[in-house]
């Protein structure tokens, strides 16, 4: 699975007002979408003085990704940025290959 930093921007105060009633049912609901196969929501805050949602996740692939995020998309506009990222061994693993490709090189 890679790990994904998101950065959602809700388009108006209307879209933000509507989606938000919608998404206190879905968390009502046990949050299906927040782990499923090939997903896996790690953290997710809201700051809704400025219609932004940031989240942390994994997925196996970009359908994974598409699973989770698309409805907000749809639904009220909700603009993601979608950022793959680096845990910290995974940063120190890539650190490595790139340091011995430089050595190699000469």
């Amino acid at each position: 699975m890679a790990y994904y930093h998101v950065h959602g921007l809700i388009p108006d105060t209307l879209s933000q007002s509507e989606g938000y009633q919608l998404f206190e049912q879905y968390i009502a609901n046990g949050a299906p979408k927040d782990n499923f196969d090939g997903f896996e929501l790690i953290s997710r805050v809201h700051a809704p003085q400025t219609g932004e949602v940031f989240v942390t996740c994994k997925a196996d692939n970009h359908l994974k990704m598409a699973e989770h995020f698309a409805i907000w998309r749809a639904k009220f506009g909700v603009e993601w940025d979608v950022k793959p990222v680096f845990n910290d061994e995974e940063v120190i693993k890539r650190n490595k290959q790139v340091a011995e490709e430089i050595a190699a090189m000469g």
